[in-house]
C-alpha cells in the first residue's frame, strides 16, 4: 500500500500536478510570500489600504506647506522612498511572521504607490506615456513584492490599465479574448510554466501565478460585464485616434476571440483527463462551446462566467467557484433588467439560451453516458465468451 501510494506521487510529480518539497524551495517559500490564510491577508491589506488614505492625507497636509506639490519630481522621490520602506517591511513581516508589520509595511507602500501615481498623472507626460509607465511600474510591484494579496490588487490595476490602453488605441475587442486567454494560461497551466522556472524561484513564481490568475479572473467577469451596455457606450474610449469617426464596437470579433480561448480551455482540460479533441466526448464538449458562444454573442458576460466556473471546478477552486456564480447569477439579473431593449426580447433570448444550454448537457450527459455504459457492457461480454 505505501508502495502504491508513492507511486501514485511520483505520477503526479511527473505530470505537473504536484511539486517536491526540499528544504530549497520550502525555505523560498517562506521568504517569498506569506503563508497565513488568504483571508487574513485579505483583512489585514484592506486595512492596509484604509490606513494608506489617512497616512496620505495627514502626510499631504505636512508636506502641503512646504510646496512640494509644486514639484513632480519631489513626488516622484517621495513615492518611491515610501515603496522602498514598505518593501523592506514586508521582507522583514515574512521573517518575523508579523501579521501587524505586514499590515504597516501595505499602508506605507500603498501610500507610495499613490505619490507616484500622483506623480506621473499629474506631470507633463500626457496620455499614454503616462499610463504605459504606471502600467509597467505595477507589473515590477507585481513581481517583487512578498505579499499575496498586495500582488493581487497590483495585478488587478496593471489589467486595469492595459485594458485602459486598448481602448485607447481602439482594439477593444481584443481585451475579453486575451483576459480570457490570461485567465487559461495562468490558472491550467500553471505547473507547466512553473516547470520551466529553476527550482528557487518556483515559490515565488506560483505565488505570483496565482495572483495573476485571479486577478485577471476578476478582470474578465468585470470586464464582459460592461461591454454589454448599451452598444457599448464611448464613455470609456477615448476618441483621439478616431479623426472625427464614430467608435463601433464589434461583437462578433470580441466574441470570436473569446470562444476562442474558451476552447483552449477546453482542449487544456481535455488534456489533463487524457481525452482527445477528436474523440465523442472532445467533439461534443467543443460544439457546447462553440454554440454556446454564439447564441451569446450579445451576451458575453455568459461565456465569461462560464469560463470561470469550469475553471474552478476543473481546479478545486472554492474561491473562484464562488465568484464565478455570483458573478453568473448578477450578471443575468443585471442583463435582464437593464433598459435598452424590451423585457420580452430579453425573456426570448434567455429562453433560446437555457433551451440550448439544457440540449447541450443532454447530449454530453444522457447520451454519452449511455453510449459509454453500452460500450462498456460489449467490453465485458467479449470478455466473459472468450
Amino acid at each position: 500500500m505505501n508502495n502504491q501510494h508513492q507511486q501514485s506521487i511520483a505520477k503526479l510529480q511527473q505530470l505537473g500536478l504536484l511539486t517536491t518539497v526540499t528544504s530549497e524551495n520550502k525555505a523560498g517559500n517562506d521568504l517569498h510570500d506569506d503563508n497565513s490564510p488568504w483571508f487574513i491577508q485579505l483583512l489585514f491589506g484592506f486595512s492596509g489600504v484604509l490606513a494608506s488614505l489617512f497616512f496620505v492625507g495627514f502626510l499631504s497636509l505636512i508636506l502641503f506647506e512646504t510646496s512640494v506639490f509644486d514639484s513632480v519630481l519631489a513626488l516622484f522621490i517621495i513615492g518611491l522612498l515610501l515603496s522602498a520602506v514598505g518593501f523592506a517591511l514586508f521582507r522583514s513581516s515574512l521573517t518575523r511572521k508579523s501579521a501587524f508589520l505586514s499590515s504597516v509595511a501595505f499602508a506605507v507602500i500603498f501610500a507610495g504607490q499613490l505619490y507616484l501615481a500622483f506623480a506621473l498623472f499629474g506631470g507633463e507626460l500626457g496620455n499614454p506615456l503616462d499610463i504605459w509607465l504606471f502600467l509597467l511600474l505595477q507589473a515590477f510591484m507585481t513581481l517583487i513584492v512578498p505579499n499575496r494579496i498586495y500582488r493581487w490588487l497590483s495585478a488587478i490595476v496593471t489589467l486595469g490599465f492595459m485594458v485602459y490602453l486598448l481602448n485607447y488605441y481602439h482594439i477593444t475587442e481584443v481585451s475579453l479574448g486575451l483576459l480570457a486567454l490570461i485567465t487559461v494560461v495562468t490558472n491550467l497551466q500553471r505547473y507547466e510554466l512553473l516547470q520551466r522556472v529553476p527550482m528557487r524561484w518556483q515559490a515565488s513564481s506560483s505565488n505570483i501565478l496565482s495572483a495573476v490568475a485571479y486577478a485577471s479572473a476578476v478582470m474578465l467577469l468585470a470586464v464582459s460585464v460592461y461591454f454589454i451596455a448599451a452598444e457599448y457606450g464611448n464613455d470609456f474610449v477615448d476618441n483621439s485616434f478616431d479623426n472625427g469617426a464614430d467608435f463601433v464596437y464589434n461583437y462578433f470579433l470580441a466574441q470570436g476571440l473569446l470562444i476562442l480561448a474558451s476552447l483552449y480551455g477546453a482542449y487544456l482540460i481535455l488534456k489533463r483527463y487524457q481525452v482527445k479533441i477528436q474523440s465523442t466526448l472532445g467533439l461534443i464538449i467543443v460544439c457546447a462551446v462553440a454554440v454556446l458562444g454564439v447564441v451569446s454573442i450579445y451576451v458575453s458576460g455568459l461565456l465569461a462566467t462560464s469560463l470561470i466556473i469550469i475553471i474552478a471546478t476543473a481546479n478545486s477552486q472554492r474561491v473562484l467557484l464562488a465568484l464565478g456564480i455570483i458573478a453568473l447569477v448578477s450578471y443575468i439579473f443585471w442583463y435582464y433588467y437593464q433598459l435598452d431593449s424590451t423585457l420580452l426580447i430579453k425573456s426570448i433570448s434567455m429562453l433560446v439560451i437555457g433551451l440550448t444550454i439544457l440540449l447541450m448537457r443532454w447530449l454530453l450527459v444522457e447520451r454519452y453516458a449511455f453510449e459509454s455504459t453500452k460500450q462498456v457492457n460489449i467490453d465485458e461480454q467479449k470478455e466473459h465468451l472468450l
